[in-house]
């Protein structure tokens, strides 16, 4: 008879814990069950056992790829690849190097700080000697929006460079970060390429689902310097995100804009209430800095103006030109979605709200 595989060894309690986290990541654990793990303090060892590297492996490879499919990787959807529209599933669209993510030891320092330390008590976590791969940023942006609404632990990670300068973050949670630095843009651009356009691919209904709900809540703010400050946030990191789209001829991964755009705009004779409708007292004494407020608030919309001149230079391209293919693309998702329509709309939505 054949001998079977030997059993692997059993973790240690400070593996189990690690793992429980990581899947916490995942929402394949509970909060209760993981977050006293998080808050806690337990004595780190020099090294972790091969079973357990091996199950955090598997558990990162495994839940990144679902959590990939289940926010739009599963979608019949098209998307650029090689400068032409390509139909299909996420994993139908590429090749196998496009769709295969590469964690570093970054990731595994990241979930054995987090597990030996309470967060908040000693020097925060610091990559060392390696640069955040793709996989890892999609990781740590799990891992915020998994302790994202426990505010205690948020606010002690929300300021590291692993999350502050993380694009999914930023991008899908710009209000979070109002009070933190700059985002910095370097790095961007590998979004735009290989595995991370193909994140980006895959989170596009996810990211339209957010900054619809976002903008859909605006109109509830009363405080000024929130609606200020949050608007902001936003109009940086759009102008960032786009600005690279831009720069790598993939605007089809800043398709998400348009869509926010489409609902919210598709209701007849919409109006700048729906944004600012909220403000109550305490406004800025100056009508320059409430004009600054109410402009802030339409930040989404002020990004027509770009849109305006992607769908111009598409519908002005020539067969003859070498980007043919991806502009008419865009301009097919642009008319799918109703843009000059939301155009026309947002133009006189942000007229209105001007004193001249």
């Amino acid at each position: 008879m054949p001998k079977t595989a030997p059993p692997p060894k059993q973790v240690t309690r400070f593996e189990a814990a690690l793992l429980r986290i990581l899947r916490f990541f995942f929402q394949q654990v509970p909060a209760e069950e993981a977050l006293p793990l998080i808050r806690g303090v337990m004595n780190r060892p020099p090294c972790l056992s091969a079973a357990a590297v091996h199950l955090v492996r598997d558990t990162l490879s495994k839940g990144c790829v679902l959590y990939l499919v289940k926010a739009g990787g599963w979608k019949q959807d098209r998307f650029l690849r090689g400068g032409e529209p390509k139909a299909g599933r996420l994993w139908q669209r590429g090749s196998i190097d496009e769709l295969t993510l590469s964690f570093s030891k970054v990731s595994l320092q990241f979930l054995i700080w987090l597990t030996a330390n309470r967060p908040g008590e000693l020097p925060n976590f610091e990559a060392a000697d390696a640069e955040p791969t793709i996989a890892d940023q999609l990781l740590f942006h799990l891992a915020y929006e998994a302790i994202r609404e426990h505010q205690d632990i948020a606010a002690v990670l929300r300021p590291m460079p692993i999350f502050a300068d993380n694009l999914l973050c930023r991008l899908k949670y710009p209000a979070d970060f109002v009070d933190e630095k700059s985002y910095d843009p370097a790095g961007i651009d590998a979004w735009f390429t290989g595995v991370g356009s193909v994140v980006l691919e895959a989170l596009q209904p996810n990211l339209e689902s957010r900054w619809l709900e976002s903008e859909r809540t605006k109109g509830q703010t009363s405080n000024w310097d929130k609606l200020l400050r949050q608007g902001l946030a936003e109009t940086q990191i759009l102008t960032v995100f786009l600005d690279a789209a831009e720069r790598a001829n993939r605007e089809d991964l800043a398709r998400f804009p348009i869509g926010v755009l489409d609902q919210l705009l598709g209701i007849p004779d919409p109006i700048p209430e729906l944004w600012i409708g909220g403000l109550q007292g305490n406004a800025p004494p100056r009508m320059a800095e409430r004009l600054e407020v109410q402009r802030a608030a339409l930040s989404l919309l002020a990004q027509t103006e770009r849109l305006r001149r992607w769908e111009q230079r598409a519908r002005h391209s020539s067969f003859m030109d070498e980007d043919y293919a991806a502009r008419q693309f865009w301009l097919s998702e642009w008319e799918r979605l109703h843009g000059s329509r939301s155009l026309a709309r947002a133009d006189k939505i942000l007229r209105m709200i001007e004193p001249l």
